[in-house]
């Protein structure tokens, strides 16, 4: 029996995660507020780490920042949980092989936008709660980026926002290629080190950034700075998702939907 392509998998995946959607919408919604707080938890590790050479001055305070977080999507890959922005890609995918209608794909990532958002908050209020990070200095590793993600301006978000989840859905899509979990981990990781450290937008990642810096008393941080960026980072997501990884590889790879048929 031969191995089923790349193509092939994710859409039975997305089959699948369209399924339980229609089935059982808390389960699906509970699924994407644990991915939340992963990305939330492991944010909050890699801001600590960071501000160690931050605060010491070192110019490359931002690598370990950008080498943690990758635990964040490993931990969401392997564990099987859903993400906005890989789901992006997932039900593309699914729309055009024909497997999901178009109105479940707006309302996975509708559900699921939603869901990593309300786990980021219950996660960011508890870690608040529980001390946090302490009392931050104005100057802290977390604000300085807080504050050049709501000063950029919106096309510029965009297009970081496009280049992020390209590069996101490359690093869930092209470990399917690899045989080995420790290749496909690391694949994983290099690629979550690319995005971070190039200082692209993703969308749920910039959620914890704000929540936690918004429980943290950051100044001047408002309702309207906050979605001056994640509008135009969440389109880009889709973009970039969609578009940059779903649709091209459809067209690259459908031909092995017809032969496994």
């Amino acid at each position: 029996m031969s191995t089923p392509s790349s193509l092939a998998y994710v859409v039975a995946e997305a089959s699948a995660k369209q399924t339980v959607l229609r089935d059982s919408p808390w389960r699906y919604f509970l699924s994407a507020a644990l991915a939340g707080a992963l990305i939330a938890v492991v944010l909050s590790v890699s801001l600590k780490l960071g501000q160690v050479f931050f605060a010491a001055g070192s110019p490359g305070y931002y690598i370990p920042v950008a080498g943690f977080f990758g635990v964040a999507l490993a931990s969401i890959i392997f564990c099987k949980v859903e993400l906005f922005t890989s789901n992006v890609m997932y039900f593309t995918v699914g729309a055009l092989s024909g497997q999901c209608r178009v109105c479940n794909l707006l309302r996975s990532w509708c559900t699921v936008y939603l869901g990593n958002l309300a786990g980021i908050v219950v996660f960011a209020v508890v870690f608040a709660g529980a001390g946090g990070m302490g009392v931050l200095p104005p100057e802290h590793l977390l604000f300085s980026v807080v504050a050049h993600k709501v000063h950029a301006a919106s096309a510029e978000i965009f297009w970081k926002g496009v280049l992020c989840n390209w590069v996101i859905c490359l690093a869930v899509w092209i470990p399917l290629r690899i045989a080995g979990d420790v290749g496909r981990l690391l694949m994983v990781m290099f690629l979550v080190f690319v995005f971070f450290f190039s200082g692209f937008e993703h969308s749920i990642a910039n959620m914890a950034f704000f929540a936690l810096a918004l429980l943290h008393g950051m100044g001047g941080l408002d309702a309207a700075a906050v979605l001056h960026n994640l509008i135009p980072a969440t389109a880009g997501n889709i973009v970039g998702g969609g578009l940059g990884v779903g649709l091209v590889v459809f067209l690259l790879e459908r031909h092995t939907l017809q032969e496994a048929r």
